[in-house]
């Protein structure tokens, strides 16, 4: 136990320096604005790390199952961290800022693939969903660090150091990766069971164009409600992410997964769905605690059920699972853009809530799949 611990927290850390380095990058865009380029350009050039990603995912998580997962984080920490600093010296639209997005994709795919997998490398049967929770609630929790960090760096020194502290964190979790658990693969070679997958991966897309559609999106929407500071949706999303992990996994899991995994996501749509009653802060923040709560169960549990059905393919079954959900962030910042364009942001968000509804249907074909272990 005491070993398993150890290296959890080992696992924890990594990871959570990594997200750190990739959620200051999420002020990005204010760079590419500071320095005189279009929002078309904001969406080229962001879209080409998504590409990237929902390309390189599905290889990742091939080659993750020849060789050791503590070496294949370590690379995609190293890319993310190491490409980190030259955004300083990007100063147009040009070859430069791409290949970063490139190189930074590749190494977001590495790292993030195969984090799942770790941690059932080394947990108990029965313990397994609790753990992947927690790192995913570890991860989430950066998304209103990093930013914050970020924020005042700029405003500090300019957005050099943005870049400089980003890549900083991003060291320590290359150095936190080296003292990773280090078990190789060694997994069967046998065709991934596509078939048998695709409801997990159907959900974990859906997730993607919910999540997408709010953390892309809520922001500029706020600015028409006339609150210019998106902090609060974030940190108090993070909030209720941290919640499920802290005390409320348990009562969840005594009534099953179907039904857990219903009332997850009733909590997580009560945002999009209840975007016409938002008239201020107070209700902004208790939608958002509420689709923390939501998410912050759905992503990882049934993240997990995934890696338990198919025990001997872990790295290419987590790497399928991020790449489904990268494919809905990917049509929710396409898509929702547009809509919300010709319809407006209320309709946008209204479109992507019935979108979301459609999990029922996946929930009901999942709770007759039972894993090989709880």
């Amino acid at each position: 136990m005491r070993d398993f611990r150890a290296g959890f927290l080992i696992i924890a850390a990594a990871s959570f320096f990594f997200f750190l380095n990739f959620s200051e990058l999420m002020l990005l865009p204010k760079y590419i604005v500071h320095l005189g380029l279009s929002p078309a350009d904001i969406g080229l050039i962001m879209g080409s790390f998504s590409v990237t990603v929902v390309i390189a995912l599905p290889l990742v998580g091939i080659i993750s199952q020849r060789l050791s997962r503590k070496h294949v984080f370590i690379a995609g920490a190293a890319m993310l961290c190491l490409a980190t600093p030259f955004y300083a010296l990007v100063r147009e639209m040009g070859p430069l800022v791409f290949a970063l997005r490139v190189v930074q994709g590749i190494g977001f795919s590495s790292a993030f693939g195969i984090l799942g997998a770790l941690v059932f490398d080394i947990a108990e049967p029965d313990s397994r969903r609790y753990f992947l929770g927690v790192l995913t609630a570890v991860n989430i929790s950066t998304h209103a660090i990093g930013p914050a960090i970020g924020e005042y760096a700029i405003h500090a020194w300019g957005y050099p150091l943005l870049f400089y502290t980003a890549a900083f964190f991003g060291l320590f979790s290359v150095i936190a990766g080296l003292f990773l658990p280090d078990r190789s693969s060694a997994e069967q070679s046998s065709p991934f069971p596509l078939r048998q997958g695709t409801p997990f991966m159907a959900s974990s897309l859906m997730l993607g164009v919910v999540f997408g559609s709010l953390a892309v999106f809520v922001p500029p929407f706020l600015l028409t409600r006339g609150i210019d500071n998106s902090g609060l949706f974030f940190v108090s999303f993070v909030a209720g992410s941290l919640m499920v992990w802290s005390f409320l996994h348990r009562p969840l899991k005594k009534i099953g997964d179907a039904r857990a995994w219903a009332i997850s996501l009733a909590l997580m749509l009560a945002f999009p769905l209840g975007i016409p009653f938002l008239d201020g802060r107070i209700t902004l923040a208790v939608l958002a605690l509420i689709f923390g709560l939501g998410y912050g169960y759905l992503y990882p549990t049934l993240n997990a059920y995934l890696l338990d059905v198919f025990p001997g393919m872990r790295s290419l079954a987590n790497s399928l699972f991020v790449w489904a959900f990268n494919i809905g962030m990917l049509f929710a910042s396409l898509g929702f853009g547009a809509v919300s364009e010709t319809w407006g942001y209320e309709r946008a968000f209204l479109v992507s809530g019935i979108l979301g509804l459609s999990m029922l249907g996946l929930i009901a074909r999942l709770r007759n799949r039972q894993p090989s272990v709880g």
